[in-house]
């Protein structure tokens, strides 16, 4: 049993567009929108991984519920 929290997010698969809904460890999520690092993303109907676009990334820190900062933005001004 997996006890980790997370945060449930609608995806759609790259292949046939179907939105289906993802289950993230939010631990991982949260440590990624700080660092900068890829969110990666999976469709089960086509087995297909991808890495979250910048679209998704707004939309997974509005699920998160927390005003994540995009650290990489301000690297690059500095």
């Amino acid at each position: 049993m997996n006890t980790e929290p997370s945060v449930n997010f609608p995806v759609t698969c790259p292949k046939c567009r179907q939105e289906i809904l993802a289950q993230l460890p939010i631990g991982s999520v949260a440590d990624a929108l700080i660092s900068g690092k890829p969110v990666r993303l999976y469709a089960a109907c086509h087995d297909v991984y991808w890495d979250a676009h910048h679209t998704e990334i707004e939309q997974l820190r509005e699920y998160m519920g927390a005003p994540w900062r995009d650290y990489r933005a301000d690297k690059s001004r500095a």
